[in-house]
């Protein structure tokens, strides 16, 4: 049986494979649902918008914003792409 730690591993190499891709801006889609809920309660990752998230510091108080501008224009890359395609 995995112990939590292992699960966690797992679900960081997941994250690790999307980011090594040049991927910031994730959706929900592009992680299952439990590395998603499990990154989302370990602090690695952020919801920005619904269905929408950006990996952060598992540290990061809260309302700090830096992983946010440090991923903006990504994000905005990503999503304006995924709702619009070419026509933005």
């Amino acid at each position: 049986m995995a112990t939590p730690a292992d699960k966690l591993a797992a679900s960081l190499a997941v994250l690790k494979a999307l980011q090594d891709e040049g991927r910031v801006a994730l959706r929900a889609s592009d992680l299952g649902r439990t590395h998603r809920e499990r990154l989302l309660k370990a602090g690695f990752i952020k919801e920005v918008m619904k269905g929408w998230y950006i990996p952060c510091r598992p540290d990061e108080p809260p309302g700090e914003s830096t992983s946010w501008y440090a991923s903006f224009w990504a994000f905005c890359a990503s999503y304006l792409e995924s709702r619009f395609e070419e026509n933005w």
